[in-house]
C-alpha cells in the first residue's frame, strides 16, 4: 500500500510541460461514482494466523515516517523474501482470475483466500481502518480503492495492490489488470508505467541516490506525454508496512544513498494528464475524474553488487 506523501521536500514541475492535451477526451462510458455500489464487510481471518501489531494495540503504530533508511540484517532479509514471494504469488493469482462481469469484491475474496491459505494475514484489513483484504483501484481511481460490488466492464483497467503479513514482516506488490477491449491510450499508459518502474529498478545499487528514482520515473513519463501522481510515495518495509526511506516518484531532493540491506517499494502512479484529485468520504479512495491512471509496484532489496526484486513474478522477464 502506498504512503501518502508529507510535503516536506521541494518538487519541480518539469516533466509536465511536454504532456499531451488529453483532458478533453472521454475515456470511460460511465464514471466511477462514490457510494454507488455496496462494500461487503471484511472477511474473517483464522485465529491461528498471527496479526500485525496494529490490530491489537490500543495506540497502533502504522509506520515510522522519519529517520535514517532502515538496514535489515540477513535474518530479516530472509523473512522479507518469503513474505514478498507470498505477495507476488497472490497478486499473480488475482490478476489471472480477472474477467468481465466479476466484481472487485470477487477479487478481494480470491486474494483473501489465497493469503490465508499461506498462513499469512491480509495486511490492509484494519490498517488505519481499511475494511478489505486488498486495494482495487479502477479506471480514474488513483489508489486505495476499496473493493465493492461494481461489476467489471469491457474497457476497465485497474490496479490490484496486495500486502501481506507473514512471520513478523510485510510483503507488498501491485499489478495492473485489464478487461478488453482497451482504449489504446490507456494500454500505452499502463505499459509506460511498468517501463518507468523497471527503469527505476535498474539504477538501484549501493551508493545510488534515492532521489534518482524520481528522475527516472518523471523522464519515462514525459517521453510519452504522461504525468506522475505526486501525492503518494514508495516506502521502506519490514516489521512495519511503512518505514524509511521514502521513495518519491517525482523530481525531488530527498537525501541519502542506498546501502546493502535497504528494502523498499517503488510504485509509481502515472496519469493521462495533470488534473485535480478528490478523496471520497471513506478517507481512502483518491480519484482524478476522467483521468485514467496506472500503477505497478515491486519490493527491492539493495545487495552488495546491485539489487534483487523480491516480488518478481513468474511471468516477468523485463527485470
Amino acid at each position: 500500500m502506498l504512503l501518502r506523501i508529507i510535503k516536506q521536500y521541494q518538487f519541480s514541475q518539469i516533466g509536465r510541460m511536454k504532456q499531451k492535451k488529453r483532458s478533453h477526451i472521454k475515456y470511460f462510458s460511465k464514471p466511477i461514482i462514490e457510494g454507488q455500489y455496496g462494500v461487503v464487510p471484511s472477511r474473517a481471518v483464522p485465529s491461528h494466523i498471527p496479526r500485525p501489531s496494529y490490530i491489537s494495540e490500543a495506540k497502533p503504530v502504522y509506520g515510522i515516517y522519519e529517520g535514517a533508511p532502515v538496514v535489515h540484517n540477513q535474518d530479516m532479509i530472509q523473512k522479507l523474501r518469503k513474505a514478498a514471494q507470498i505477495a507476488a504469488k497472490t497478486v499473480y493469482v488475482a490478476q489471472q482470475s480477472v474477467k468481465q462481469g466479476m466484481t472487485t469484491d470477487d477479487i478481494d475474496k480470491i486474494v483473501h483466500e489465497y493469503i490465508i491459505s499461506q498462513n499469512a494475514y491480509p495486511s490492509p484489513i484494519g490498517f488505519m481502518g481499511f475494511p478489505k483484504s486488498v486495494c482495487t483501484s479502477v479506471n480514474e481511481v488513483c489508489c486505495h480503492g476499496i473493493p465493492n460490488l461494481r461489476p467489471l466492464e469491457y474497457g476497465d483497467s485497474f490496479n490490484i495492490d496486495v500486502t501481506i503479513f507473514y512471520d513478523g514482516v510485510h510483503g507488498d506488490t501491485s499489478v495492473m489488470a485489464q478487461i478488453p477491449e482497451m482504449n489504446p491510450e490507456i494500454t500505452k499508459l499502463i505499459n509506460t508505467t511498468q517501463k518507468a518502474l523497471y527503469e527505476a529498478i535498474k539504477i538501484c545499487k549501493p551508493g545510488q541516490k534515492f532521489n534518482k528514482i524520481g528522475d527516472i520515473v518523471e523522464e519515462v513519463a514525459a517521453e510519452e506525454g504522461f504525468t506522475v501522481c505526486e501525492l503518494f510515495t514508495g516506502h521502506g518495509i519490514g516489521e512495519l508496512m511503512h518505514m524509511p526511506p521514502t521513495i518519491i516518484h517525482n523530481f525531488n531532493d530527498y537525501p541519502g544513498v542506498m546501502v546493502p540491506g535497504n528494502v523498499f517499494t517503488i510504485e509509481p502512479i502515472l496519469l493521462m494528464h495533470h488534473d485535480q484529485y478528490f478523496m471520497w468520504k471513506d478517507n481512502f479512495t483518491v480519484v482524478s475524474p476522467n483521468n485514467p491512471s496506472a500503477q505497478w509496484e515491486h519490493m527491492i532489496l539493495i545487495t552488495e553488487t546491485g539489487y534483487e526484486v523480491l516480488t518478481k513474478r513468474e511471468d516477468e522477464t523485463g527485470i
